[in-house]
């Protein structure tokens, strides 16, 4: 298994561009059928939380691996080590 990530959060506030990378993952995830979790997070608290300062953001397994712009689906493979 090229990964070992169970959970992976979207953050931001709800915006366009947080429900494209939402998207964006969700493929990702789905094409290589990964057991896997995707979760949706616009909670200010979390974002606080895990020291998010620019969304859209990305944490997997309560780690931020990504923030501030839109990844691009190849990102995302790179970050799940799939790529």
């Amino acid at each position: 298994m090229p990964t070992d990530v169970h959970v992976i959060e979207v953050l931001g506030p709800g915006c366009a561009r947080c429900q494209e990378t939402h998207r964006v993952v969700r493929q990702v995830v789905d094409e290589a059928q990964l057991d896997c979790a995707v979760e949706k997070s616009e909670s200010m608290d979390r974002m606080i939380e895990l020291g998010v300062l620019k969304t859209p953001a990305l944490a997997f397994d309560g780690k931020v691996v990504f923030s501030g712009r839109l990844p691009k689906s190849d990102e995302v493979k790179h970050l799940l080590g799939l790529a």
